[in-house]
């Protein structure tokens, strides 16, 4: 799943925080998800999952769980459509990239509501709640 980034909610309370996470050298993000193949029929509204992991350094005073989030070239062998189950497994034990690949900043909370569109919404805040 190609992305420039995603969000998290930081919780504090019944206080939530968003923030935007993105590559730290601005390339896209290639998130290991599964679906049903075919993936150009109907399979009656099923969509697919993107595979996440725990966090660890710094991503983890954000959220205690990421994306598995894959180079563009270990996208391409988890996309084969002759990768086994075993090569998934190792691809995303050898390829995904390490939370030290990322940044983040807080945002506006905006971003909770999909009406709300455009490139504000990753801007940062000066001003978190969280």
């Amino acid at each position: 799943m190609p992305a420039d980034g995603w969000y998290e909610w930081k919780k504090s309370g019944s206080r939530k925080q968003p923030y935007f996470t993105y590559r730290r050298d601005s390339s896209p993000l290639f998130m290991a998800a599964l679906g049903h193949a075919p993936f150009d029929a109907d399979h009656g509204g099923e969509g697919f999952v993107i595979l996440t992991a725990a966090s660890d350094e710094g991503l983890l005073d954000v959220h205690d769980r990421r994306p598995v989030v894959l180079g563009a070239d270990a996208a391409l062998e988890w996309l084969h459509a002759g990768t086994s189950v075993g090569n998934a497994e190792h691809v995303i034990a050898g390829a995904a990239l390490p939370d030290t690949a990322f940044s983040w900043h807080p945002v506006a909370a905006g971003v909770g509501n999909p009406h709300n569109q455009g490139s504000a919404l990753i801007s940062p805040v000066n001003d978190p709640v969280v």
